[in-house]
């Protein structure tokens, strides 16, 4: 039976996002390389810039490397502390950046055991980090295709994924997404074992040959399952970053995605943002400073920009219209006096 909300692990997706308070947003890729990280700063430092309270979470469990980049060298506890029990809540967790307004949950990269958490620990995890006090909450998680990350991804009420127009990182883009999708099926027909047999039968055959069937096979099931697929794909539309893009081909690949995906699984993705090739971003990554800040008016920072506008986010925390592009790069220079830059 279809409620007001779609459950999914832990998380509530509310139909409507008009209210973007506490929005959770979750940042995935399916392969590394693909700057997802680096993303995920940027776009929590602009939050925080426009004043929210925002906290961003390196879920990338055994390979972290967020602190590293934000200037967090020692910080007291990380996630492996919480998982492992040495902390109660995950609110202690919490490490302060240069920004009053952003902090950090580290991952805890040193203990690798922690990267594939026992079933019980992960759904901890994921109700604890809804329940953190903040405005928004930026989840980065690990490039690979894991039960953990899918669960991640799916439990989000705004999912971004990062990818680049290089063939390799498009062909983990798209593993990543089916994954997700059937990750997202099997939870919601978790009960009917007739419709897990259908998706079952899918994957066993090859899905080259029978993806274009399986959302009609499942449809087909039943009203009630019809009603509930029609739900998935309405609410399963992650949102597209192209990243480092430097030419054309980037827009026209997008286009392409786009098409397969709608034709082949039904969904729709959005266009968050492309980010193009900058050298501003490499200087800023050198130095772990977010390029945000470091250069505001670059056209990697119109790129987050255009990313926050997006999900509809176009005010600042105390209810200032943010009219374009200029008047945001005014707010990250703003915030950028109290980050201490190295000269240049």
């Amino acid at each position: 039976m279809m409620t007001d909300k779609y459950h999914v692990q832990g998380f509530s997706l509310a139909e409507d996002n008009s209210e973007l308070k506490k929005q959770i947003f979750a940042v995935a890729s399916g392969k590394g390389g693909t700057g997802k990280s680096t993303v995920a700063i940027n776009l929590s430092v602009s939050l925080a810039a426009l004043g929210y309270e925002v906290i961003l979470v390196d879920a990338d469990l055994g390979g972290s490397d967020i602190s590293n980049l934000m200037g967090v060298s020692s910080p007291r506890y990380t996630l492996k502390d919480f998982i492992s029990n040495e902390v109660t809540y995950l609110a202690e967790v919490l490490e302060p950046t240069p920004s009053p307004k952003l902090r950090l949950i580290c991952g805890g990269s040193d203990i690798i055991s922690i990267s594939n958490p026992l079933y019980q620990q992960k759904m901890r995890l994921i109700r604890n980090i809804s329940r953190l006090e903040a405005d928004y909450i930026i989840v980065d998680l690990g490039p690979d295709i894991s039960f953990n990350n899918l669960d991640f991804f799916n439990a989000a009420p705004v999912r971004f994924l990062v990818t680049q127009n290089i063939d390799a990182i498009i062909l983990g883009f798209y593993r990543f997404m089916k994954a997700a999708f059937v990750r997202c099926l099997k939870q919601e027909f978790k009960e009917e074992d007739y419709v897990l047999n259908i998706i079952n039968d899918f994957q066993n055959l090859g899905w080259s040959r029978t993806r274009r069937n399986l959302v009609g096979a499942i449809r087909a099931a039943s009203q009630e399952t019809h009603d509930r697929l029609d739900h998935i794909l309405e609410t399963f539309q992650p949102k597209l970053v192209f990243n480092m893009v430097d030419s054309p081909a980037a827009r026209r690949t997008a286009d392409q995605m786009f098409s397969f995906i709608l034709e082949n699984f039904g969904f729709r993705l959005q266009t968050a943002t492309y980010i193009p090739r900058d050298k501003d971003v490499e200087r800023a990554y050198a130095r772990s400073e977010p390029f945000v800040l470091r250069y505001p008016k670059s056209d990697a920072t119109k790129a987050i920009y255009e990313m926050i506008v997006s999900c509809g986010l176009n005010k600042t925390s105390s209810g200032e219209r943010m009219e374009n592009f200029m008047h945001f790069s005014r707010q990250l220079k703003i915030e950028a006096q109290g980050w201490q830059f190295v000269k240049i």
